[in-house]
């Protein structure tokens, strides 16, 4: 089969590698696969750069050559955050005149927020090919939130299930400055009431979720997200803590933050909180994705490691590692959580999101109470009472529960199923309307 992925980068965020890993995965089983991101397209022919607006302008070109800047593009940015919220700036010409639209057999998107794609553009795509469209947040649902969550993540907001209207969290990403979430919802919806579209949803909490949505009369699959357990598995914790100069005698709990405090969606007071109780000598904390300017802990328990890229030096920074600790406010099925589970590594997190659907309590990780720090640190007395053999047992559940339900392959496999019944179905209804 023919797939064209979009999604809003290739390299960065959850929704990007489980994108980019089934792209390799459907060539890997001799399929072709493209993908249009908004960034950069770096390093690989078959993924290509989706441009927003059409032909540059000669305003465009005229600002640049004087003040070194496309002022109109720039203005246009700007004014998005008043109006629209990317849905309807951006033209995506390139995209509608490839070839690899017109040979695609199916058409699957991914994150459609980010300020690069025109949403309308699905009505027109579903009439000419079968669309997929994985949801890895809540954004395709509201009136603009990826998490509807009110102001300081207090509590969810109810309003998205039916309208959204005088949004309590204007600043929720993506952040809009005037609260037109009235007219994005029902935008949203008409759309959706004039496209035919197939919605993937990797877990069974946000399909619960989408069934009560304005998507709810389409066609709704739950595939779980893979991992590539090729690439993250058990290896030698002195070996990994040598390779990286971490101390051999101490606990060592790792999380991913990225942009560390400042990213409120994963829960970094409760972490502060977890760090500040785990302060004796005993214990490192390794914060990956984090800054140290970005998190002004003066404590020598923590060590601050940017941006993994290379998926098997991340890995080693798991198998370096005693537990993977999950503090995330809002999540749908964290891929981190299937890579430290892959690596052998016992979790502790939050009920929150589709965690629960791979963690088993005490099985394979804790799961604490949601925004319960006492209950977080249970898990983490639970995790380092336990006995070798109880801990090596603990990681072989782990490493068992991902073959057999959350490895790449399953998930590709899963993906081809689907994607052929669905291509199956486009043709027999196009051959009866001729």
């Amino acid at each position: 089969m023919d797939i064209l992925q979009i999604n809003t980068t290739y390299n960065k965020g959850g929704a990007a590698k489980i994108a980019y890993l089934l792209k390799k995965h459907l060539e890997d089983f001799g399929h072709t696969a493209s993908m249009f991101v908004s960034g950069k397209s770096l390093g690989d022919k078959n993924i290509f750069s989706i441009s927003k607006y059409r032909e540059e302008s000669f305003y465009s070109k005229m600002s640049k050559i004087i003040i070194k800047k496309d002022l109109p593009s720039y203005l246009k940015n700007k004014i998005r955050l008043w109006f629209s919220n990317d849905i309807e700036y951006f033209n995506n010409e390139n995209l509608l005149n490839s070839k690899e639209l017109q040979e695609a057999d199916i058409i699957h998107c991914h994150n459609l927020h980010g300020n690069y794609f025109n949403l309308k553009l699905l009505i027109e795509f579903s009439k000419i090919k079968p669309i997929v469209w994985t949801l890895h947040d809540m954004w395709g649902v509201t009136g603009h939130c990826a998490w509807a969550y009110t102001e300081n993540w207090e509590e969810e907001c109810k309003e998205w299930k039916k309208k959204c209207d005088k949004c309590q969290n204007l600043k929720m990403y993506p952040e809009i400055k005037l609260d037109n979430t009235k007219y994005i919802f029902n935008k949203k919806k008409k759309i959706y009431n004039n496209s035919k579209l197939n919605i993937v949803i990797p877990s069974s909490w946000l399909e619960k979720k989408i069934k009560k949505s304005i998507l709810q009369n389409q066609n709704i699959k739950l595939i779980y997200n893979g991992v590539d357990n090729n690439i993250f598995k058990p290896l030698n914790k002195k070996e990994s803590r040598r390779k990286f100069n971490l101390p051999i005698d101490k606990k060592i709990i790792t999380f991913v933050s990225s942009g560390g405090k400042n990213n409120t969606q994963k829960g970094w007071k409760y972490t502060k909180k977890i760090i500040n109780y785990c302060k004796n000598n005993n214990f490192l904390f390794l914060c990956i994705g984090g800054k140290k300017k970005d998190n002004p802990l003066n404590q020598n328990n923590i060590k601050y490691i940017e941006h993994v890229g290379d998926k098997s030096k991340l890995s080693q920074y798991y198998s370096a590692s005693d537990i993977f600790l999950l503090t995330s406010l809002a999540e749908n099925f964290p891929l981190t959580i299937l890579e430290a589970m892959s690596s052998g590594l016992p979790i502790v997190s939050f009920d929150v999101g589709g965690v629960k659907e791979v963690v088993i309590h005490k099985q394979n990780g804790y799961i604490a109470k949601y925004k319960d720090t006492e209950d977080l640190i249970n898990g983490i007395k639970y995790i380092f009472q336990l006995s070798d053999n109880r801990l090596q047992q603990m990681s072989q559940n782990s490493i068992q529960r991902i073959n057999e339900k959350f490895s790449l392959n399953v998930m590709t496999r899963n993906y081809l199923k689907f994607y052929q019944k669905i291509h199956e179905q486009h043709n027999y209804n196009s051959d009866s309307v001729l």
